[in-house]
């Protein structure tokens, strides 16, 4: 008696496979937009600002609370407008992908120990998705959150220009954003930093 033939399923391609991925984590971060969207973990529930960019972004811009003008598809509001007026008019720079986010999702006044951890938990959970070579987080609360999302391996006491590895991805801790716009030597400070950018991952390149 003849054995049948069985056909074993066909591997998929790379091509597929990677859309796949790149399809599945889209959908996570639809759905965590939509949880930080409805988030009423605390007294300005419902308000929460998530974060915006590409999956599989080389650069993860993460600031301590959303900037002026924010909204969901701009989190860090003018911020992102000297950024782009800076390092893409200015320096030439041009990016495979940059992603803004903010440690808190909603921007307020008193900040507690309590707030970042509520917050923590989506941060964790954005930069895993989002993969990037290189985090620059700007400021104390952004810092303090990242050590609260990720561990103890990050930094307690950062100082502006330190960097540190975790997983796959760069940290780079910075002053925070918020300066940049008061105070001339902080916001000296501040581009002088993220110059180190062009040094650690291979996303800034000349026109």
């Amino acid at each position: 008696m003849e054995r049948e033939a069985i056909a074993s399923p066909s591997p998929a391609s790379g091509d597929n496979l990677s859309q796949a991925i790149e399809d599945k984590i889209r959908l996570d971060l639809r759905d965590l937009r939509r949880a930080i969207t409805a988030c009423r973990r605390c007294s300005r529930g419902g308000n929460g600002i998530p974060g915006c960019g590409e999956p599989g972004a080389d650069l993860f811009l993460l600031a301590g609370r959303p900037g002026p003008g924010a909204a969901p598809d701009n989190p860090w509001g003018e911020w992102r407008d000297d950024f782009h007026r800076k390092v893409i008019e200015e320096w030439g720079w041009s990016f495979g992908g940059v992603y803004f986010s903010t440690a808190l999702r909603c921007p307020l006044e008193d900040v507690t120990p309590a707030a970042l951890r509520r917050c923590a938990g989506y941060l964790a959970e954005e930069l895993f998705a989002i993969g990037p070579r290189l985090v620059v987080v700007s400021g104390k609360l952004a810092a303090v959150t990242l050590r609260v999302a990720l561990g103890d391996e990050v930094p307690g006491k950062p100082r502006s220009g330190d960097i540190c590895g975790l997983f796959s991805t760069r940290f780079l801790f910075e002053l925070d954003v918020a300066r940049i716009k008061r105070e001339k030597e902080a916001a000296e400070i501040f581009w002088n930093v993220l110059r180190k950018a062009e040094e650690l991952v291979p996303l800034t390149k000349r026109n």
